[in-house]
């Protein structure tokens, strides 16, 4: 990948949009239903609970108030930094002593806010939760219109460090724009000489991940894969193809989506069968688990922001 930058849930799109009233009500109905969610998060992860119930439940808990999951609930445990969320029929259960990562994110209308919150069940990772968190405080209070993106990483690196401990270098927050979670600018961890600068109007999420001094402090492809997109309309080979390619264009738009959501339409077999035809052909793509390259534990952080004349405001939280 260019960069060698992952961004999670990374999407594209060249369909221009402008802010409105009704897009900004959206974002803030979005914010605000993320916002409640985010206190029920560490109720519901306790040790022994399953990946699928904590995911089946918070996505429930999104459409009852009124949103769409904007993509899968992702549960990262330790080194896992990002895109694990359950497949069908997962029995994964959240250990004892362990980093538990919950990003969700909801969309109202496809504008989207995103949010991550991280529940530590081991005293001695306390500290890479508490630097994540602080770094997002101290990224938000820098964060206005004519600020470098990368005067924000320096703000997430050298917080971080002052504990001791080590920023994600090639994860990043990211732009949005209606029905696309990244919108082509980055929010680094790390500084850099990049030129690019915020701008009034523009809504983002910002996400800090830690991990140990002793670690690499870069993520890498794990060997798996649960979560997709939608990318072009042809290619698909058999009538089940076209049949979930329709449906997955339908329902989910540019939107990330979760292999066990096709369980409620399509029998199981068929669906994966379709789908890994789908993958084949490149009409739908697949995010890769992304896990520590040195298999440390990972903490992250994250709000979604609006840019203001002269700072910004935080839509999915006081």
């Amino acid at each position: 990948m260019k960069d060698t930058i992952v961004n999670p849930l990374l999407l594209q799109t060249t369909d221009p949009w402008l802010f409105d009233s009704q897009a900004l009500d959206s974002f803030r109905k979005s914010g605000e239903i993320v916002a409640r969610l985010r206190k029920d998060v560490p109720v519901m992860v306790k040790p022994g609970v399953q990946a699928l119930r904590i995911c089946d439940e918070l996505e429930k808990k999104i459409r009852d108030q009124g949103g769409k999951p904007a993509f899968p609930v992702n549960v990262g445990i330790n080194e896992v930094a990002a895109h694990y969320t359950s497949p069908p029929g997962d029995t994964l259960t959240i250990p004892s002593g362990c980093l538990a990562k919950i990003d969700f994110g909801v969309q109202v209308d496809g504008y989207v806010t995103d949010t991550s919150v991280t529940v530590c069940f081991e005293p001695r990772l306390e500290p890479l939760v508490q630097a994540a968190d602080e770094a997002l405080g101290n990224a938000i209070r820098a964060f206005r219109p004519g600020v470098k993106l990368s005067e924000i990483g320096r703000v997430v690196q050298s917080t971080v460090q002052k504990y001791g401990l080590r920023p994600i270098s090639n994860l990043t927050g990211h732009k949005i724009e209606r029905y696309t979670i990244h919108a082509g600018k980055s929010v680094p961890n790390v500084g850099g000489m990049n030129g690019t600068k915020i701008e009034e109007g523009e809504i983002y999420a910002i996400e800090p991940f830690t991990t140990l001094a002793k670690a690499a402090g870069a993520v890498v492809n794990g060997s798996s894969a649960y979560i997709y997109r939608y990318v072009k309309p042809k290619g698909a080979t058999s009538e089940d193809s076209k049949n979930l390619l329709a449906y997955i264009q339908s329902n989910f738009s540019t939107l990330p989506f979760a292999s066990r959501w096709l369980d409620k339409t399509f029998d199981r077999e068929t669906a994966k069968k379709a789908l890994y035809d789908l993958i084949k052909h490149k009409c739908v793509s697949a995010y890769p688990v992304l896990v520590e390259q040195t298999g440390n534990p990972v903490a992250q952080s994250e709000h979604t922001v609006l840019v203001n004349h002269d700072g910004c405001t935080i839509l999915t939280g006081p």
